[in-house]
């Protein structure tokens, strides 16, 4: 599929690997090329900084390129099925390989231009309902009729997440290259801002699924602003939307959603990404509501180094202490990196809950024994962006 507003210069290849964690079900890869043209550069590629992007993007924030995820990375994505992450499912997995054949005046060696795809809003306004059947009290098993309904909603979300993370975290030695993917980065994320994506919630399972989009979206925003800065104004455009999300998060967890969700991983998605985006305005309240919500699960974790609520999943317990287990490390990491580390009386229950489920995930024996059932893990890391990824998080000191 052929994108044409400029010239050629570079080919994006998004091969979409769709991930089982949660699930035993298994997809073919698939994937498919898209050609995406921009306008050469008079100094080659050390002229694509990002005014030159600002000016792909036709000069004006506000400006609609014409290059879209319909014909991008999510909609390669979304051209492979779905995704079984487990919980909620919250985003797909995609393993891309951006790359250029083209060789410019002046420059002997093929090198590698920026990248960038004008990637579609989520929705506004989102009213999901869960995946799992409901007479199961574990809820661990899928309804396949709820799961095809509620993915037919939320697979362009879940594809739009992914090329944002996928662009964030491409790994470039040019700087010219990782400016402008930041600056593409943060472009989209102005028009999100801009059309307030995600901030009306209707059901407990759109809350629930939208925690870890959010924190994923303001992990990468993060990010794309230490290589290309976040002016004032971005700044402020980023406060009345991130800000809303925050707010409505903190209410949801006190007033709306139950008593398990307030305590069990739940909570710790939540708290992750009312802790990423405290970190990216620079907010002391959503600061403190995500330690908080560290707090609530390091204090949870038992002698063994279990949390009892997901080990209520049954034979997805295992599944679900690395579920609960990945946000709480990142809010550990988070804090840690911008220099104002978590201060809890229970780090020990956190490190015994990273050794037990890291013991686990390589014999899972011992924590069988202790679940009292085999468990079927399947959980797969290409379901998260590279600051999610257990290799990134400090479960293994």
């Amino acid at each position: 599929m052929q994108i044409t507003p400029f010239y050629t210069l570079a080919t994006l290849v998004a091969a979409t690997l769709v991930p089982c964690v949660g699930q035993s079900q298994s997809l073919v890869d698939q994937s498919e090329p898209v050609t995406i043209q921009v306008a050469p550069s008079a100094g080659g590629i050390f002229g694509l900084m990002p005014s030159a992007v600002r000016e792909f993007f036709g000069m004006a924030q506000d400006a609609v390129p014409e290059t879209s995820t319909e014909h991008g990375l999510a909609g390669a994505a979304a051209n492979a099925g779905r995704d079984y992450t487990i919980q909620t499912a919250s985003i797909a997995s995609t393993t891309s390989v951006m790359t250029s054949t083209v060789a410019l005046p002046g420059i002997s060696s093929v090198e590698k231009p920026p990248v960038c795809l004008n990637i579609e809003a989520p929705p506004k306004s989102l009213a999901t309902k869960s995946k799992y059947n409901q007479a199961d009290s574990s809820k661990s098993t899928i309804d396949e009729d709820a799961l095809a309904a509620r993915d037919k909603t939320v697979q362009p979300i879940r594809n739009a997440v992914r090329a944002l993370t996928t662009l964030a975290y491409a790994s470039s030695e040019d700087i010219g290259t990782t400016t402008a993917r930041a600056e593409c980065v943060l472009h989209n994320a102005d028009r999100w801002a801009k059309a307030k994506s995600l901030t009306e919630m209707k059901t407990s399972d759109a809350y629930l699924s939208r925690d870890r989009w959010i924190a994923e979206i303001a992990l990468a925003v993060r990010i794309a602003g230490t290589h290309v800065g976040i002016s004032s104004e971005r700044k402020a455009l980023y406060a009345d939307w991130f800000g809303v999300v925050a707010k409505d998060t903190i209410e949801a967890y006190s007033l709306r959603l139950g008593p398990k969700s307030r305590t069990n991983n739940h909570r710790y998605w939540a708290g992750l990404s009312v802790a990423a985006i405290g970190f990216l305005l620079d907010d002391t309240e959503f600061k403190t509501w995500g330690k908080m919500s560290f707090e609530i699960g390091a204090c949870q974790v038992d002698g063994f180094g279990l949390l009892p609520i997901e080990l209520a999943r049954g034979e997805k317990a295992l599944d679900y202490h690395v579920y609960a287990l990945r946000p709480l490390a990142a809010i550990m990491k988070l804090a840690e990196d911008a220099g104002e580390p978590v201060q809890s009386k229970c780090l020990d229950g956190f490190q015994r809950l990273a050794s037990r489920t890291r013991q686990a995930l390589q014999d899972p024996a011992d924590f069988e024994k202790l679940a009292g059932l085999r468990q079927t893990t399947t959980n797969q890391e290409n379901s998260y962006s590279a600051a999610l990824k257990l290799e990134a998080l400090p479960i293994y000191q």
